[in-house]
């Protein structure tokens, strides 16, 4: 799981420090499948709650099953 953290994360800086929650999903999910590992949603929306608890990102709920993330620190 912590891969998929730092995808998250790195991801997130390249993008300027915003992304929808559906792209960033895409994202770590592809790059796990790279590596023969696997991630569900469940487990992405675990990975969100992680970094945004520890005061990295911050999520907001845009519309319906929508969410933009935002980088909050970069330092990691």
């Amino acid at each position: 799981m912590n891969t998929a953290l730092l995808y998250l994360l790195t991801e997130l800086k390249r993008r300027g420090g915003s992304a929808r929650d559906k792209e960033l999903f895409e994202y770590v999910k592809k790059h796990l499948e790279y590596m023969g590992k696997d991630i569900s949603k469940t487990e992405f929306v675990k990975a969100l709650m992680t970094l945004e608890v520890r005061g990295f990102i911050r999520v907001e709920h845009i519309k319906k099953n929508t969410w933009m993330v935002y980088l909050v620190k970069d330092d990691y």
